[in-house]
């Protein structure tokens, strides 16, 4: 029988999670093999971390008990001018295929609600892709409410040169 726990990454679950991390980006459309496994260890990890990551893991009793990945959730502390209120921002949250709507994203994202209001915070955020239709069902069943707000980004040299100007 097979059963899912979720707990707090480990630096052995580096590596499982990057390969997550680049299914995600093949499954939005994005580009894969970007991330770098040292500094995303450091960012978990290292002296000056400011991640954290959650990971479920499917255990089962054949093979003595293993276990393995299959999804993971990262985020990091943030706040809300609208509210005055510290929070946590959800950076990712992935469920491998076979195991979406069997209950893995609701344990990840409880997880990471337990970990935020332990540290003091009062709300999750996040952004999900427009066209990812089952993806804001399932955060709809959560009560979650769905923000007519856009995301921006500087990359690159823009990040670059704007940094430079500072």
């Amino acid at each position: 029988m097979m059963g899912i726990r979720v707990r707090a990454a480990t630096r052995r679950d580096v590596k499982a999670i990057v390969a997550m991390c680049d299914s995600l980006n093949a499954h939005s459309g994005l580009p894969t093999g970007r991330l770098d496994a040292r500094q995303f260890r450091a960012a978990l990890f290292g002296s000056r971390s400011f991640l954290f990551a959650d990971v479920a893991e499917a255990t089962g009793r054949g093979r003595r008990g293993a276990t393995r990945s299959v999804g993971y959730a990262l985020s990091h502390d943030s706040f809300t001018t609208d509210f005055g209120e510290r929070g946590v921002y959800m950076v990712d949250l992935y469920v491998e295929a076979g195991w979406r709507r069997a209950g893995v994203g609701k344990k990840l994202m409880a997880a990471v609600a337990a970990r935020a209001a332990r540290r003091g915070a009062t709300h999750i955020w996040w952004s999900s892709m427009p066209g990812n239709s089952p993806a804001r069902r399932f955060y709809a069943s959560l009560g979650a409410v769905d923000e007519p707000i856009r995301s921006h980004a500087l990359f690159g040299k823009p990040f670059e040169k704007l940094a430079e100007s500072g």
